[in-house]
């Protein structure tokens, strides 16, 4: 019987193992440089958690979610996303106690969305997020946002827009719905019959539709909305990114794609023909400071947060050296003699005790092999052949040149070759 992956998931090896590992050392790096924890959660959650924070009439909720009953007929789902879950654990485990200590975390996993498998969005896809609860301030969305460009600048991706966007409360946002569903009644028949149906349950999600953006159909603002609090408030980021010489453009038609966001909404999207124009959004993020309370936190607990789609960033960094090339060797041991396979175990022991990155093979090389393996190795900088009970050759490879080793024990062997390292080290 012959198994295949099922559609829309990959299987990730060697070079592709190798990017997805730097980037994801490189976003842990920064985030712990401004000071955020790691927090790991289920990849199967209750699915009323993302029925209820996700929004019911989301794509994700009408035709995504991974659902399934399991043998104690418990409602389960495999999470299409970080955020709800991070909240649900900041809840349960009652980590918002101190309210006036700002909880700071960054997680990065596996998540799961059925949908329609294409380049950069698989049916099961990796998510780098970072959220931040208990503080609202314009000035903290802003270094959230600053947090978000530097995770792509230590990537070296520098070809991208951030487009922001401002929803404002819950009470702005529910008169711009009003608003909205009025005037798009106005317009139906010139809508695709997809966008009809959501008229009425979810217009938000018309705004960002690529036909509906085709049509250039005059629909209210959300600024039109807003209070003098929000206005300010707004004004304050858009301020500070400008003194921070931080690039951005105010679109009034970025939605997002879950109905808990509210306040500052954004996305960094990737101008690279890597990933095309359907799929080149590399970040989305933004403010959701009713998530936590609506989940069980007894009070109000503002949020923000955004996410990275792991395989978009591979797709961008693919034919990048930085992230491609792996580390060498130090030293790669083979031998020409029987006993001499006993002595290369003891030696990778002794060797890697000291933080020495070796391998070796525990087949029998003659001299032909020996000669071929010199030519076409790629991956250590040296190649220690045990040619005799008291006899080795050390083949420094970057420098092209071989060193005899004579030896009347092990311990005489692993300093003479210790010192080879070493002296491989300063050059």
């Amino acid at each position: 019987m012959k198994f295949q992956r099922p559609k829309g998931t990959e299987d990730l090896y060697n070079q592709q193992v190798i990017i997805f590992s730097n980037i994801i050392s490189k976003l842990v790096t920064v985030a712990k440089n401004f000071n955020y924890q790691e927090i790991i959660t289920p990849v199967i959650e209750s699915a009323d958690l993302f029925l209820r924070s996700i929004g019911s009439t989301t794509n994700i909720v009408e035709k995504e979610i991974y659902q399934f009953l399991d043998k104690g007929k418990r409602n389960l789902a495999l999470r299409p996303e970080g955020t709800a879950g991070v909240i649900r654990a900041v809840v349960e485990n009652k980590l918002y106690n101190n309210q006036k200590q700002t909880l700071k975390y960054f997680y990065y996993g596996n998540m799961y969305r059925y949908e329609n498998p294409q380049k950069g969005r698989n049916r099961e896809f990796h998510q780098f997020g970072v959220e931040v609860l208990g503080t609202k301030d314009p000035l903290l969305d802003v270094e959230v946002i600053i947090l978000a460009a530097k995770m792509l600048e230590a990537l070296n991706i520098n070809d991208y827009q951030l487009a922001i966007n401002f929803f404002g409360s819950e009470t702005t946002k529910t008169k711009f719905n009003h608003a909205l569903s009025k005037a798009l009644m106005k317009v139906k028949s010139k809508l695709p019959l997809e966008l009809q149906t959501k008229i009425k349950t979810n217009p938000l999600r018309i705004l960002d539709a690529q036909e509906f953006q085709t049509l250039n159909l005059a629909v209210p603002e959300i600024a039109q909305f807003y209070s003098p609090e929000e206005k300010a408030y707004f004004a304050t980021i858009t301020k500070m990114l400008t003194i921070l010489k931080i690039n951005f453009n105010i679109n009034q038609t970025l939605v997002r794609g879950l109905d808990y966001y509210n306040g500052v909404i954004f996305e960094f999207v990737s101008n690279s023909d890597a990933l095309g124009k359907s799929q080149n959004t590399l970040i989305g993020g933004g403010r959701y400071d009713n998530l936590a309370q609506e989940l069980g936190v007894p009070y109000p607990y503002p949020a923000i947060g955004f996410a990275f789609g792991i395989e978009r960033l591979m797709l961008l960094l693919a034919n990048k050296p930085k992230f491609t090339e792996t580390k060498k060797l130090d030293l790669f041991i083979i031998s020409q003699f029987q006993t001499g396979l006993s002595l290369s175990l003891l030696l990778l022991n002794d060797l890697r005790k000291i933080r020495y990155f070796v391998d070796g093979n525990f087949s029998l090389f003659n001299d032909k092999q020996k000669s071929n393996l010199i030519k076409s190795i790629q991956t250590t900088n040296n190649l220690l052949v045990l040619e005799k009970v008291n006899q080795a050759t050390c083949y420094q490879l970057t420098k092209k040149t071989k060193v005899v080793i004579k030896f009347e024990n092990q311990e005489q062997l692993l300093t003479k070759i210790i010192d080879l390292l070493k002296i491989s080290e300063v050059k």
